[in-house]
């Protein structure tokens, strides 16, 4: 399964996001171009990940909670979601 991650962290977003990045997790989306049908790749907000071949949202976010409190992140909020197959997006 392909999960997307969003956190709120107080403090270390360098470290979190490369120790994250470093475990597989993405910060882009590959698709296709609204406007001319091309592939396109699409960079995600600054503390949103996505993780392709998931075994489970609670595995990434027990993952991703473990990341961010080795590095002294003090999250505020974690939010793990599956994305559906054949999932759509648009981004700018």
């Amino acid at each position: 399964m392909d999960v997307i991650i969003t956190y709120d962290i107080k403090r270390n977003h360098t470290e979190i996001k490369t120790e994250l990045k470093r475990l597989d997790y993405k910060d882009t989306i590959t698709g296709v171009g609204i406007n001319d049908n091309k592939p396109a790749v699409q960079e995600l907000p600054n503390t949103t990940l996505i993780k392709y071949g998931a075994a489970s949202t609670k595995t990434c976010l027990d993952q991703v909670i473990g990341v961010i409190n080795k590095h002294n992140g003090e999250p505020d909020r974690v939010f793990c979601a599956q994305l559906a197959t054949g999932f759509n997006w648009n981004g700018q």
